[in-house]
């Protein structure tokens, strides 16, 4: 018994050590990556629901049904849904992620909403889908083609862009009537400031 203790204590040891190293500022040791590639795409999955749970949101993996799964993440009004299907390429399992869908309970019961989908934001949608694609992607790559570098810098872009959804989730949460403006107001600030940079950039090609 004491050897599986001293066993357990040097493994929590070094992954201490592990995670320290990785979160040292300025170093980038690259991901790290099963031995076993077939393993890789239940590795994906797994490492967003390790971060949501980590940044304090309850996650978890739905079951498998024909080929494809779910992970949902959800605060205290916030719920981020991403689909996953399973397919085979060259013999090898591959992930691939066919769509997110942000929700919020504060949608519900906002009547006055002109929103005519549940979603909290279309575009939130469309770049939280984007960032889990590049990362998946990166990290399904062949050995000689993977570059464990960026695939760590796309892992702590997409726990920035979580971290930033738990604090918007908790300002939100406010009863003060305006917390889904937080999630809202960036699609109807998007076309106003897209159309403000092609003004500009017409400005200065003339």
């Amino acid at each position: 018994m004491q050897g599986h203790e001293c066993i357990l204590k040097l493994e929590n040891g070094v992954q201490h050590l592990v995670d320290s190293l990785k979160t040292r500022s300025g170093v980038n040791y690259g991901e790290t990556l099963p031995l076993n590639v077939t393993d890789v795409p239940d590795w994906c999955i797994q490492q967003l629901v390790a971060w949501g749970t980590l940044l304090g949101m309850e996650a978890f993996q739905g079951d498998e049904n024909q080929g494809g799964s779910t992970v949902v993440m959800g605060g205290k009004v916030l719920v981020i849904d991403i689909d996953f299907a399973t397919h085979r390429s060259d013999g090898l399992p591959k992930l691939e992620v066919v769509n997110v869908k942000t929700s919020n309970a504060l949608l519900a019961g906002n009547s006055s909403s002109n929103s005519s989908s549940s979603s909290t934001s279309a575009l939130l949608d469309s770049f939280l889908l984007d960032a889990i694609r590049a990362y998946c992607s990166e990290m399904q790559k062949d050995e000689d083609l993977r570059d464990s570098q960026r695939a760590a810098v796309l892992r702590r872009r997409m726990v920035e862009h979580l971290k930033y959804l738990v604090l918007l989730d908790g300002l939100a949460s406010h009863k003060d009537g305006e917390g889904i403006r937080w999630f809202t107001d960036v699609d109807e600030l998007y076309p106003v400031l897209m159309e403000l940079a092609k003004s500009e950039a017409q400005a200065v090609a003339a």
